[in-house]
């Protein structure tokens, strides 16, 4: 029987030590197969990469979206009317 595998993502913030530890739901099966990915962002060290890194951001749409949304959030919040 074909197994699918099942996606899980969690955000971390990388400790001193760099070492993470991973907790499966339940419904992971002991000694089955398990594929990790680690994703993470490099630090831009020098004021170029920061600029480059800035300039890069302005075109991406992931980004943009995730801007765009916060915006809306603040949308209320930032208006210069009455509070009601």
């Amino acid at each position: 029987m074909k197994r699918i595998m099942r996606a899980i993502k969690q955000t971390v913030t990388v400790p001193v030590s760099r070492e993470l530890n991973i907790k499966l739901p339940e419904e992971a099966i002991a000694h089955e197969e398990a594929e990790i990915i680690v994703l993470f962002k490099s630090v831009a060290s020098s004021p170029d990469d920061k600029f480059t890194a800035m300039e890069s951001a302005m075109s991406d749409k992931m980004f943009l979206a995730d801007l765009h949304e916060a915006m809306g959030d603040f949308e209320h919040a930032d208006s210069e009317g009455k509070i009601a």
